[in-house]
């Protein structure tokens, strides 16, 4: 099976994923490869194995983008995808695209998982991207966004959800 993405093809055999970044994109294979390391004792993206060239051999992630999650599937899973972003924001990784999570956030049977990192850089703001999205499961909720950025506390945002009912 193949995906194609703006700057790779990904190709999926087994339990394995290789990515093949187009020509000129050397230095985005390197940085996701860089990003994949650092992220690999958390377990919330794939395991990266290796890279030659354009080729990065990563593990591949079985599960369920969000796109393809019910409402309440989304809301029952906000709580994971918030604490693996504000995991992000605190190591320094932004990864852009948290507003937009439908093809790069999966469900999987051992939790979330998190893929396409090729775009990330230093910095923060996952969890108040993400909270864009939720606006339109949980009203309100992207106000939260300010708090955290002063306190980085991503349970009073998971208290509201609470509070709000899935």
């Amino acid at each position: 099976m193949v995906e194609k993405g703006k700057h790779s093809r990904v190709f999926l055999l087994g339990g394995i994923a290789v990515k093949r970044f187009n020509r000129g994109f050397l230095p985005n294979a390197k940085k996701e490869l860089a990003y994949l390391r650092a992220l690999k004792p958390h377990g919330i993206a794939p395991r990266p194995y290796f890279r030659i060239g354009r080729f990065l051999v990563m593990s591949r992630v079985r599960g369920r983008p969000v796109r393809e999650l019910s409402p309440g599937e989304i809301k029952a899973t906000a709580p994971d995808f918030l604490r693996a972003l504000c995991l992000l924001d605190k190591l320094g990784i932004k990864k852009e695209e948290s507003h937009r999570p439908l093809k790069h956030f999966f469900k999987t049977d051992d939790g979330i998982k998190l893929i396409d990192f090729e775009r990330a850089h230093s910095g923060a703001g996952n969890v108040t991207q993400f909270l864009t999205f939720l606006e339109r499961y949980y009203k309100g909720i992207s106000g939260l966004g300010r708090q955290y950025k002063k306190d980085g506390d991503v349970e009073k945002i998971i208290s509201f959800i609470a509070s709000s009912g899935r």
